[in-house]
C-alpha cells in the first residue's frame, strides 16, 4: 500500500518548492490549467510533512496560474531529512557538489519509490475518476486516519520513475549509474555472498565515492560475483553432476576474455545456462540419501567441509598478523584463537582415528582421502 494521506484544502502560498529536474516547470501548461478548471485536481501533490513539494510542481503552478488558492494534498511520513534537503535546494550546481555518489544513489532510491507511487495515484485517478476517487480516500481516512489509504502499488511506473529521480538528483537521466551503485550496495551488504565478492563490492564503492567511476568497477565486481556463483556450482557437493561439469567447462571457456564490458555478459550468460541445468537436473533427481553406498554421508560430509576450507584457504596469507595484532579487539581476537585452537583440536583426532584405521588395516575412502588432502 501507498504511504500517506490526504488532505482536501492546504493553502497553495504555503507549500515550499523543492529541486526539480524540469528547467522550466511552467512551460506548456495551457492543457493542465484547462484539465484541472474543468475536473478538478485528480491526483493531489505529494508533499514531506513540512510541506515541501516532492512530486507536482506541474499542477502547484498551474493551479497558482488560474488563481486557485488552496489544494488537496497528499502527505507522505517518515521521508528522510537528507531527501527534505535536497527538494529545498533551488540551485542545482549546490546539490550536485554537496552530495557524494552514494548519497546521490541513496536519494535516488527513495525518490524513485515516491515518483512511481504519484504514478500509481495518478493513475487511478484516472481510472475511476474524480468523484470515486475522492469518496474512496475518504472512507479511507474515515476508517484509519488516512494512512496506508492510496490504491495498491503496481511495477508499471517504475522506467518512469527512475528518469525522474534521477534528473532530479543530479539534473540528468543517470539513472544507470545509480542502479549500479545500488547493487554494489546490495552486494556488498549481502551475507549469502562470496566473502571476496562483498570485499570488492564494499571496496569499489569507496573508489567511486571519492573519484565518481561507476561503470568499469561495477563491471568487474559483476563478473567476479558471476564467476564466484559458477565456482561453487563446480565444487559444491550438493551440485547436480551435469551442472557441475557444465559449470567447470563455463569457467574454462571464461578464462580468456579481456574485455570487462564482455567479460560481465558472458560469464552472465554462462551462469544463467549452469542454472538451467541446475533446475533441470533437481527437477529429474529425487532427493534423499540412496542405500547403494553405506558411506555416502561420511563423503557427502567430508566434501561440505572441503568446499567450505577451500572457500577461505589461504586467508592467512592475505592478511597482516601485525595489523591483526594490533588493531583487533577482544571479541575479534577471541573468535580467531578460538577458530586455530579449535581446528588445531580437530586436527589431532582426525589425525588418531586416521592412524588406527590405517593401522587396523581398513582402508579410506578414496574420494575422502582425495578431499583430505586438498
Amino acid at each position: 500500500m501507498s504511504r500517506g494521506h490526504l488532505v482536501l484544502e492546504h493553502a497553495i502560498d504555503q507549500l515550499k518548492k523543492g529541486s526539480q529536474y524540469r528547467r522550466d516547470p511552467d512551460e506548456d501548461l495551457d492543457d493542465l490549467c484547462d484539465s484541472i478548471r474543468r475536473v478538478g485536481v485528480l491526483n493531489p501533490p505529494a508533499v514531506t510533512e513540512d510541506y515541501v513539494i516532492i512530486t507536482g510542481n506541474r499542477r502547484v503552478a498551474a493551479m497558482e496560474r488560474i488563481g486557485m488558492r488552496v489544494t488537496p494534498i497528499w502527505v507522505v511520513p517518515g521521508v528522510s531529512d537528507k531527501l527534505s534537503y535536497v527538494l529545498a535546494i533551488r540551485d542545482e550546481q549546490t546539490l550536485h557538489k554537496a552530495l557524494k555518489p552514494l548519497e546521490q544513489a541513496e536519494l535516488y532510491e527513495e525518490l524513485k519509490g515516491l515518483y512511481a507511487e504519484d504514478a500509481e495515484r495518478r493513475d487511478a485517478a484516472t481510472r475511476f475518476g474524480a468523484e470515486d476517487r475522492e469518496q474512496h480516500m475518504d472512507s479511507s481516512s474515515a476508517e484509519d486516519g488516512g494512512a496506508d489509504s492510496a490504491p495498491p502499488r503496481k511495477n508499471v511506473n517504475d522506467g518512469k520513475a527512475r528518469v525522474q529521480a534521477a534528473r532530479a538528483v543530479t539534473g540528468r537521466d543517470s539513472r544507470t549509474m545509480l542502479e549500479q551503485i545500488n547493487q554494489l550496495k546490495h552486494i556488498a551488504a549481502d551475507d549469502t555472498e562470496d566473502p571476496y565478492v562483498r570485499q570488492h563490492a564494499a571496496e569499489a564503492l569507496l573508489e567511486i565515492n571519492e573519484d565518481r567511476k561507476v561503470n568499469g568497477r561495477y563491471q568487474a565486481v559483476k563478473t567476479r560475483q558471476h564467476l564466484a556463483h559458477l565456482t561453487r556450482a563446480a565444487e559444491h557437493p550438493d551440485t547436480p553432476e551435469a551442472a557441475r561439469s557444465a559449470a567447470v567447462a563455463e569457467l574454462r571457456g571464461l578464462s580468456g576474455i579481456d574485455s570487462p564490458a564482455e567479460a560481465m555478459k558472458e560469464s552472465g550468460l554462462a551462469l544463467a545456462r549452469v542454472r538451467e541445468i541446475q533446475k533441470a537436473a533437481t527437477n529429474e533427481t529425487s532427493l534423499g540419501w540412496k542405500d547403494v553406498d553405506p558411506l555416502l554421508r561420511e563423503k557427502h560430509a567430508i566434501r561440505k567441509l572441503v568446499d567450505l576450507l577451500r572457500r577461505e584457504h589461504g586467508w592467512w596469507d592475505r592478511y597482516d598478523p601485525a595489523e591483526f595484532g594490533k588493531y583487533a579487539d577482544d571479541e575479534q581476537w577471541d573468535l580467531v584463537t578460538t577458530y586455530i585452537t579449535s581446528a588445531s583440536s580437530f586436527l589431532d583426532q582426525a589425525q588418531a582415528a586416521r592412524d588406527t584405521a590405517q593401522g587396523q588395516g581398513s582402508e579410506v575412502p578414496e574420494e575422502s582421502v582425495d578431499a583430505a588432502d586438498e
